[in-house]
């Protein structure tokens, strides 16, 4: 079945247009088990710290593809779409709390920040781990150092970053997760619906009327996977270290 049909009819036959295009749904999601399984695994200790650093690795592919979806994907994945200007986003805080936002098909301007603001913060996390050793002094990033003596002391701070600022990231995700739930269930913006099924109901958006998927794109998803995979793994070893 063709993107955009059900039952045999157009999405704007049954007052519906799409949001959101696969790739960026499945990212999404993906981050979200990686980011539990990071956690899950770093709680279960030593027998699970080669699972922990293969999830860090994965973490770092999925961001370097969500930034080249960034500028290669649908028109409602691109930055170009959903970045804003501080002051743009301010703007819409203060209509939100007047009750005159206007509704957005991607990412508002207050979404969008809240997006970047979670993006660096794992992707901070992700990269501390490359240089971190866990508590043992045993298994270690890549960039450890750990065959060359005591850490460096840049070494030293990314390890505690990368030990103790996971409670920052829960403290936005839990943020990201109650403004979600106040959009789907009291401003009936089914935003996580959307993130589901790719598709939202006809309404006069402020940023596009619909996606623009554009030509190839599942190829263009491909390609950026497969960039994603060379950058962060090709990297680690142009840089000197083992994977």
């Amino acid at each position: 079945m063709s993107a955009g049909f059900a039952d045999g009819l157009p999405l704007r036959d049954r007052g519906r247009v799409r949001a959101w295009d696969l790739p960026t749904r499945l990212f999404k999601w993906l981050l979200v088990l990686l980011v539990f399984t990071a956690w899950l695994t770093q709680q279960g200790g030593d027998p699970w710290i080669r699972v922990h650093i293969v999830n860090g690795y994965a973490v770092l592919v999925l961001l370097a593809f969500r930034l080249l979806w960034g500028m290669f994907g649908s028109s409602t994945a691109r930055f170009s779409a959903w970045v804003t200007w501080p002051w743009d986003a301010a703007s819409y805080g203060f209509g939100l709390i007047r009750g005159r936002a206007r509704p957005y098909l991607g990412h508002n301007p207050l979404g969008g920040w809240m997006i970047i603001a979670l993006l660096c913060l794992v992707g901070a996390q992700a990269v501390t781990g490359l240089f971190t050793v866990d508590d043992n002094g045993i298994y270690g990033g890549p960039f450890s150092n750990l065959d060359f003596g005591d850490p460096t002391p840049l070494q030293s701070r990314f390890s505690r970053w990368h030990h103790g600022a996971f409670g920052l990231i829960l403290a936005f995700v839990a943020v990201h997760v109650a403004v979600n739930l106040f959009y789907q269930f009291v401003k009936k913006d089914p935003v996580v619906r959307a993130m589901i099924t790719g598709d939202k109901p006809v309404e006069p958006f402020a940023d596009q009327p619909e996606m623009r998927p554009g030509r190839h794109l599942a190829l263009r998803a491909s390609l950026c996977l497969a960039a994603a995979l060379a950058i962060v793994l090709g990297g680690v070893r142009l840089a000197g270290g083992s994977l």
